[in-house]
């Protein structure tokens, strides 16, 4: 038997089989209908959405300075422990002052004897006065008296700068803080010799207002630039790991587009008298830029995103019917795919700006057996008591 003969057989049986089907699918019934996609369906709701931009960053101190002495000398005493939370003026480091107390007391005798010095030296002046009115003395030597007056006075002058000088080095044996804020550790421990303006104590950084630099794309600038000429735009801060926000405003904006990555720097303040952001953090951002009103709004998950850009399925409501074995879902809806842009995300949805009018019911769940055409049924809209009945339109 050739290989033709064999397959003829073959042949016959499919055939036949073929034949079968085709007349149990002809018979009474036939293929029972398909079923309509569950689905999840919500409507499409015009509001005022406010424009939310979503981006993160860093967090950095209003003010950092480093402490240094103004006056060289011993520390002597560290008067605030590590870390410790200072305000402005308080004292944080006693320089041994013995060097210092001296030179005042020194300066203050220099001006004592310049003081008691120009007294004499005018009281010749005052007596030689009436004796150059009678002639008596000459007015060369008078004038000699009156320039030793004026030296007097010169050197009193002269000294009592120095004295200023050596109350205000004394005084800076106390170093204090120059700001209020949150203290390092320190770096020098009692008993070494630091010197001035060189030493570098400790380092204070004010954590009230924080500030709060980040980047958006430059796609916002234009929203952004309306938005603050309009007045302030408003800021929420936080850790990835806390839902808690804090409130703040934005600053400034750079005057400049970063090439590289086609983003915009934007610096805030936000107030933070509980210190619960720190320096160099990293934190969320949503930056509210505007408001745009009327926007046609519909649930994050009814979006979907395919090849062509970005879709959704659009249902009319379902009707219902009573019988006498109850509510019935009489069901001729069917899924309209159509194609959209969106706009803004806020609140777990998306705006739609073409594509979708307000009202109209998209579905929101289960689109994963949908098609275009395909019939649907949402579950949540069957009356409680009544379970989904036949499908199709009455005949």
């Amino acid at each position: 038997m050739n290989r033709n003969q064999r397959i003829r057989p073959l042949a016959s049986v499919s055939c036949v089989l073929l034949l079968l089907l085709t007349s149990a699918c002809g018979k009474k019934g036939g293929m029972p209908p398909m079923p309509p996609a569950v689905v999840q369906t919500a409507p499409a709701l015009k509001m005022d959405t406010p424009v939310i931009i979503q981006a993160f960053g860093n967090t950095e101190e209003q003010k950092s300075v480093d402490v240094a002495p103004q006056v060289s000398g011993t520390l002597l005493k560290t008067l605030i422990a590590d870390g410790a939370a200072v305000t402005n003026g308080q004292p944080l480091f006693l320089i041994d002052p013995s060097d210092y107390a001296a030179r005042v007391r020194q300066a203050e005798g220099l001006v004592a004897a310049d003081k008691a010095n120009l007294d004499l030296n005018r009281l010749t002046l005052e007596r030689n006065r009436p004796l150059l009115e009678k002639e008596l003395i000459s007015a060369e030597n008078f004038d000699t008296l009156k320039t030793r007056v004026e030296a007097a006075s010169a050197q009193l002058s002269a000294d009592g700068a120095t004295l200023e000088q050596a109350k205000l080095s004394l005084s800076r044996c106390t170093v204090s803080s120059p700001l209020a804020g949150l203290c390092s550790k320190r770096y020098v421990d009692d008993g070494n010799l630091v010197a001035a303006g060189m030493t570098r104590l400790i380092n204070i950084r004010s954590y009230d207002p924080m500030i709060v630099e980040f980047s958006v794309s430059e796609q916002y600038l234009p929203l952004i630039q309306r938005s603050m000429a309009e007045g302030e735009m408003r800021i929420e801060v936080g850790r990835p790991d806390d839902t808690n926000r804090l409130s703040g405003t934005v600053r400034s904006v750079d005057n400049a587009v970063n090439p590289l990555t086609g983003t915009i720097m934007l610096r805030g303040d936000v107030p933070n008298p509980d210190k619960k952001l720190w320096s160099q953090q990293f934190v969320e951002i949503r930056l509210t830029a505007g408001v745009i009103h009327e926007a046609i709004m519909v649930p994050e998950s009814a979006v979907q995103f395919g090849k062509n850009g970005s879709y959704l399925y659009v249902v009319p409501a379902d009707r219902f019917a009573v019988t006498t074995n109850g509510p019935v879902v009489v069901t001729n809806s069917v899924a309209e795919m159509r194609p959209v842009k969106t706009g803004v995300r806020n609140e777990g949805r998306f705006q739609i700006v073409e594509g979708v009018a307000a009202n109209e019911n998209v579905v929101a769940l289960g689109q994963l057996m949908l098609y275009p055409g395909a019939k649907v049924m949402d579950l949540a809209k069957v009356p409680s008591g009544g379970a989904p009945g036949p499908t199709g339109g009455p005949k």
